[in-house]
Formats: structure tokens, sequence, C-alpha cells
């Protein structure tokens, strides 16, 4: 077979486990939501999407730990030298402790900066803050998972990658069940059952990591090398910025919902979690491409890069037509997951035609943001979405005061497509 070829079914034995392990990332949120909606208290669906919301952003903005490991995983399978490759491993994993510690720090400022940018109402406060206090510890796992997952995601060991995340949420789902409908834990009980599942799924990252030895060739000196950690800052710097501009879009769509009322808060947050449900799932194909462009790049092949382009592109449109059919198909029962509330059924089908649009308008900044991280040609990432994110911005600031709640939700259409048309003429710039 021509090494330079990726064939369908290549593609698909590691999209499939990386879409079935990715999009189990989201539903962390989404089971929490859909367990505290069955209690039929607005307060506590809100005040868990709002504690949801602040997780997210922070470990979004960090998110290139996953990223930023995958590509430099894929690459490091054409070094022989062991120790080179146990600092390249060990290094995202000192960056993750240091930010874990200090989120744990200030964690008081993270939460009261968090209120005054959403300024949800007080009952909602509580809700939220009983979540945030006991998940910020959590973050240690988390961020070192994102480490453990995108290096064995680099390696292609799909496998064990996709037994941490389902491991950890169907555990998570089970006790969100446990706690909430059998010992009526409420709020609390959400968020102990979700902290209990990202400390299972680290533990697991670490015993499928161990059979690799990198731990025999740990050198701590090596490994706090200035100018190779100033070498991954500088990659995951662009990835950051990236993440800063999602985050901000996703603060803002919350910010402009909770103005709205508590009502459109809790019909909005809803929406939002089965988008980042579809979100997460465009993500498996990331990766997947993330792997073939760091092969690639690692080979100096650019003849397999543009087969990694063309792959990447076709399944993309494949799956937009899969989450839209499935979407609209199934959209009573997706809806009765979440809520049974009526008030807050009739808003979301009122709004979710913008939700079935998000797919044919996102999937090519969500998909082709692989073909770049594992390139490491990260700054055509960032450029693309900071200029996607003006756009947005300007949408938000005159569309909304006119369209109310149609107008967040184009607004967020908007961003999502300017993703994608700001990012694919930069494609070039990912051969050699």
């Amino acid at each position: 077979m021509n090494k330079s070829n990726i064939t369908h079914g290549m593609f698909l034995r590691l999209m499939i486990p990386f879409i079935l392990s990715t999009i189990t990332q989201p539903l962390l949120g989404a089971a929490d939501i859909a367990v505290i909606g069955k209690l039929n208290n607005i307060n506590y669906i809100s005040g868990v999407s709002i504690g949801t919301l602040i997780f997210n952003t922070i470990y979004w903005i960090f998110g290139f730990l996953r990223v930023g490991t995958t590509a430099f995983s894929a690459q490091s399978s054409h070094y022989n030298n062991k120790k080179k490759v146990s600092d390249i491993f060990f290094r995202p994993i000192l960056i993750a402790l240091t930010i874990s510690l200090i989120m744990i720090l200030f964690q008081n400022i993270i939460f009261k900066s968090s209120m005054k940018l959403i300024k949800p109402e007080l009952e909602v406060m509580k809700a939220s803050y009983t979540y945030f206090k006991t998940l910020i510890w959590g973050a240690p796992f988390v961020l070192i998972n994102y480490v453990l997952l995108g290096w064995l995601m680099g390696l292609g060991n799909v496998k064990s990658s996709m037994i941490m995340q389902i491991s950890g949420n169907i555990l998570n789902i089970i006790l969100d069940i446990l706690f909430i409908i059998i010992f009526k834990f409420q709020v609390e009980g959400v968020a102990y059952a979700t902290l209990i599942s990202q400390i299972t799924s680290t533990c697991l990252g670490i015993y499928f990591i161990l059979p690799y030895a990198y731990h025999k060739y740990m050198d701590i000196k090596s490994i706090i090398n200035k100018k190779e950690l100033i070498t991954i800052l500088c990659v995951n710097r662009d990835l950051m910025v990236r993440t800063i501009c999602l985050v901000s879009h996703n603060n803002l769509f919350t910010m402009a919902s909770s103005k709205l009322g508590s009502d459109i808060l809790a019909t909005n947050a809803i929406l939002f979690q089965i988008m980042s449900i579809i979100s997460y799932a465009f993500d498996g194909i990331a990766n997947t491409a993330s792997v073939f462009a760091g092969r690639a790049r690692g080979q100096k092949d650019n003849i397999l890069m543009k087969a990694c382009w063309v792959k990447t592109f076709y399944w993309g449109i494949v799956f937009v037509i899969l989450t839209t059919g499935v979407y609209l198909l199934f959209e009573n029962k997706i809806i009765g997951i979440f809520t049974t509330l009526s008030e807050i059924v009739i808003l979301i089908k009122e709004y979710s035609k913008w939700l079935a649009l998000f797919p044919v308008v996102a999937f090519l900044g969500l998909t082709f943001y692989g073909v770049f991280t594992g390139s490491a040609k990260t700054f055509p990432i960032m450029t693309s979405t900071v200029v996607a994110f003006i756009v947005f911005f300007l949408a938000w600031k005159f569309v909304i005061p006119l369209y109310g709640n149609n107008g967040v939700w184009l607004s967020l259409l908007i961003f999502y497509l300017g993703r994608g048309i700001f990012l694919i003429p930069q494609l070039k710039k990912t051969l050699n």
C-alpha cells in the first residue's frame, strides 16, 4: 500500500474510537444538567449550567495540554531517543500541575470574577457555588488527564484513550443517578459524581501510560530545560489565544442568555449542551486529522498531508448529514432527556432551528483545526479564531438588542462560520 495514501478504512479505524471518546467529554456536563433537570427546579438547572460553564471555560483555556500533546506525541513516534521522548512527555505534565495548583489557590477569585461577568440571580449563584467548590479539587486530575489522553491519541492508542473517557463518563452517569435520584443529594451530589469520575479517568490514564516506561528516563533538570519549555509554550500560546476567544464567546453567550431571564438561560443551557456534544463529535474527526497530519509532518510527506485534507473534508460532510439528520429525527426524545418542564420544552423547540443549522456552518472550523495542530502550525488557528471572534462580537453587540434570543444564536453561528472561512485559505501552510 502507498505509504503516502490514507484509505477510508485507516481514517475510520482512528476516527470512530476518537469520536466515541471525545463525545463523552461534554456528556459530563450534559449528564449533570439532565439529572438535575429531573428535579424540576430551574434554579438548579441554571446553577449547574453556570458551574459547568465556569469549568468548561477554564479547561478550554488549557485545552492545549491535550491538543498540543497529541501533535508532539504523533511526531515523537519517529524519534529513537527514549530520553528525549520522556522529556517531551513530562513537560506538559509539569505545566498541568502548575496550572492546577494556581487554580486551587485562587479559587475564590475565579468564582467571584465569574459571577460578576454572568450576574445570575441569588439562588442560581448559590447553586453554582455548591457545584464549584467541590469540583475545583478535580483540576489536577482533569489537566493531567488532558496530557495523558493527548499522548495516547498521538500514539494512535485509541483503545486506551477510549476506555479512559468512556469509563469515567459511564461512572459519572451512574453516580449522578445514585446520588441525585436515589439519595437526593441535589447539586452537591452532581458535583461529587463528576469529581469521582475525573479521578477515576486519570488513574486509568496513568495505568495505560506506565507500560511505556517514560518514568525510567525521567530527569527533572532536563524536563525543566528553559529553552524547551519556551518552545512548548510558544506553540501552545497560539492555541491558548484561540481558546480564550472560544471561552470569551461562550461567556458572552451565557451572559446574554442570563440577561434575558432564567427561562431563557435554562433553555440555552440545554441547547448549548446538545451543541457541545455535536462539537465534540466533530472534534473526534479533528483528532484523527491531527494524528495523520503529525505523521505527515514528521515524515515531511506533502502527499500524505494532502490526503489528510481530503479525508478530513469528506468525513466532515458525512457527519454534517448524520448529526443534522439525527437531531431533526429525534428532537423530542433528545429534549426529553434534559427536562420535562413544559415552559422550557416550548422555548427549546422555538429556538432549536438554530441548533439544526450548527453542523452545516461549523464543520470546517471544527475539523480542519486538527490538520494545523498535528502539523504544529498553530498561528493560523489563532488568527482565524481572533478574526472570527471580532466579527462575532460586532454581531453580539448590535444583533441581540434587535432580535433577542434569536440574535444570541445568530451571533453564535456567525462565530463558528467565521472560524472555518478564515482558516481554510491557510491550509498550504501545513505543507513542508
